[in-house]
This record gives structure tokens, sequence and C-alpha cells, in this order.
């Protein structure tokens, strides 16, 4: 049997997602359609985002720049909890290499937030505003650490998924299987971002909401920007 929970290299605590099936996407907006169900193994993912204080262990292990918003190589005061973020996706596949670790794929994060149910909210069905950072709140902060929102935690107890910052994921942005819709933005050109952010609304903080930007892009200063997490296969049972 595999253990519930693992402290991967970096320290994380990562928690097993088992394999089966879950509902994938939604009926809602075309870029999510359709509706469908998707199979995957064992794998381990991260309780919580990559913190600053993660951030910076690798930074100074692998002699890698700091986040642009840090404007300095120390991590601004009081945000040591608070997810890294304003990093662009090859960053972030730098951070996982070094971790012994790999971005997760679309499917792997949404299964991790919503659990098999096909729930809106990692939650549940019904949005509370307590249990994640979103432009709805009217706090209009940038971050809040990565455990103040216990209650927003997932069926499998990982936390943070939405709001506070967006996720970059391995995937590129295109349509499902099935889908008949053609969005212009589909391709190899952008990566698919998950989560939304305290930059948008509940409608983005949807399990199933998708978004997206080039690999390459870091931010813009002044406003949150993307972070990430990282998972892991499991061994064969």
């Amino acid at each position: 049997m595999l253990p519930a929970s693992i402290i991967a290299k970096d320290g994380k605590e990562m928690l097993l997602i088992p394999s089966g099936e879950f509902w994938m996407g939604s009926e809602e907006f075309e870029p999510e359609m359709p509706l469908h169900r998707v199979l995957l193994p064992d794998y381990y993912i991260d309780k919580y985002p990559v913190t600053n204080a993660d951030y910076k262990r690798y930074m100074l292990e692998s002699r890698t720049l700091p986040p642009r918003h840090w404007k300095g190589f120390e991590i601004p005061t009081g945000l040591e909890n608070h997810s890294v973020h304003r990093i662009s996706w090859y960053e972030a596949c730098g951070y996982a290499e070094w971790a012994g670790k790999r971005l997760p794929t679309e499917a792997e994060w949404e299964k991790a937030a919503r659990g098999t149910d096909g729930r809106r909210w990692p939650w549940g069905n019904v949005f509370d505003e307590n249990n994640c950072l979103v432009w709805d709140r009217g706090e209009f902060l940038d971050t809040l650490p990565v455990d103040a929102h216990p209650g927003g935690a997932s069926p499998y107890g990982v936390c943070e998924m939405v709001g506070n910052v967006e996720e970059w994921t391995a995937d590129w942005y295109d349509g499902f299987p099935g889908s008949t819709y053609k969005g212009k933005a589909f391709g190899k050109f952008f990566k698919t971002l998950k989560g939304g952010s305290s930059f948008f609304t509940q409608n983005h903080a949807r399990c199933a909401y998708r978004c997206f930007t080039r690999p390459e892009d870091s931010g813009i200063d002044g406003l949150v920007g993307v972070g990430f997490r990282c998972v892991l296969d499991a061994p064969a049972r």
C-alpha cells in the first residue's frame, strides 16, 4: 500500500492522489468542453504551492536568479510562507527538476483540486469567500500565506489550489479530445494555467477554469503573477 503522504527532496509534504477516473472540464464554457472522464495512475502532489522560502533554498543551491518582484536576492519581509510567483514556466521547470519532480499535467492538477465528483470548487459546489483569496473578497492583496485557507482544501487535502496565485501546468493550452471548439489560442503557443488568483473572480477559481500565457512570461510588475506546485510519479503498487 502506498503511503498517504511523503516528504520530498525539497522538504515539502506531498499527498497521494490515488489512481482512477475523474470528471474533467465542464459544459459551461467552450474552452472547457466537453465534460469528460479521464483515467490517471497514482501520483503525489505538493500539499501547498512552492513558497518564497522554498524557492530561495533552490536559488542558493542552483545559483539561479530570484523572482523579479523580490527586487534583489532577499525575500520581501513577511512573505516567506507566501507562494512564489512572477516566474516563468521555464523557471518553474528548473525548480521541479532540482527537486526531483515535475510540473503537473492539467489533468493531474484538476483531479487533485476537485476529486472525482466534478465539483466546481475544491471544497464543493457553493462558493465560500473564506476559502480562497480572489477579487470578490475586496481585499486587493497580492498573496496570503499558503496555509491561510484550510477550509478550501480539496477532497484529497491539497491546499490553496484556487485563488492566491495561478499555477503553471506542463501542458500546452489546446482543445480537449472530442471538442469542436477552435480556440484561436489553441496549439503549442501557450501553457495552461489553473486555479485563478487574487486578481481574478470566483469564476476563475473554479476547478475546471483554464487560462493561458506564454511559457517565457514572468508577469507584470505590480500584479500578482503565476506560481506552481510539483508532482511526483508514485511507484507501481
